[in-house]
C-alpha cells in the first residue's frame, strides 16, 4: 500500500506530534494483520519484530502562522518485499482492500486529534518503542530513553539527558 491522505488539522500543538500519533493509530490498525504486534521507532517507522512494515511521512503548509494542510503519506508492506534486506510483510492471508478500511479511519482520526500526546498515548507509544533503552550514534550517541508529550526523542548522553525535536535515530552497530 502506497498512498497520500490530504487532511486539514485544527491544532498546529497536534501537527508536532502527528506522525507519532500517525504510526500510533496505523500501529493498533495493522496488528491483527500482522505476524506480532507492530513496533514504532522513532519519528516514523513501524516494525514485525526487528523488519520494517510501514513508513510514514507528514508535510505540513502553513498559511500565516496557522496549518492548511498536511499530506500524510504511508508505505505498508502488505507482501514480501522482493530484494529488500530487513522488510516485514503482513501475514499471506491479509487482504489489502480489509487493511485499508481500518487503516485509513485510523489516520483520518490521528489527523483531527488535539493537542500533545496524552497520557495514555505515551503510554502506548512506550510498550510498542522498539529504541527504549538501545544504544544509538544519532541524533546523538547515548541511550534511547523514550519521547516527551511534545514528540521529542530523549537521549541519555554522556552529557546529559538531551531531546531531539528531529532527525534519524540510528542504533549503534546498524548500518544508515
Amino acid at each position: 500500500i502506497w498512498m497520500t491522505l490530504i487532511e486539514r488539522p485544527n491544532d498546529a500543538e497536534a501537527v508536532d506530534v502527528l506522525s507519532l500519533r500517525l504510526g500510533l493509530r496505523a500501529a493498533r490498525a495493522l496488528d491483527r494483520y500482522a505476524g506480532s504486534p507492530v513496533r514504532l521507532k522513532w519519528p516514523n517507522d513501524l516494525y514485525v519484530s526487528d523488519a520494517k512494515l510501514a513508513g510514514i511521512l507528514v508535510e505540513a503548509r502553513w498559511r500565516a502562522n496557522r496549518v492548511d494542510w498536511v499530506a500524510i503519506g504511508i508505505g505498508v508492506n502488505v507482501r514480501p518485499p522482493i530484494d529488500v534486506e530487513n522488510a516485514a510483510s503482513l501475514r499471506a492471508d491479509a487482504d489489502r482492500v480489509e487493511v485499508l478500511a481500518e487503516l485509513v479511519p485510523a489516520l483520518r482520526g490521528a489527523a483531527h486529534a488535539r493537542g500533545a500526546l496524552s497520557a495514555g498515548e505515551l503510554e502506548e507509544f512506550a510498550v510498542r518503542d522498539m529504541a527504549a533503552g538501545r544504544a544509538c550514534v544519532a541524533p546523538a550517541s547515548g541511550r534511547v530513553r523514550g519521547i516527551t508529550p511534545t514528540g521529542e526523542l530523549l537521549v541519555d548522553t554522556d552529557g546529559g539527558l538531551r531531546t531531539f525535536r528531529d532527525g534519524s535515530l540510528t542504533f549503534a552497530g546498524a548500518t544508515r
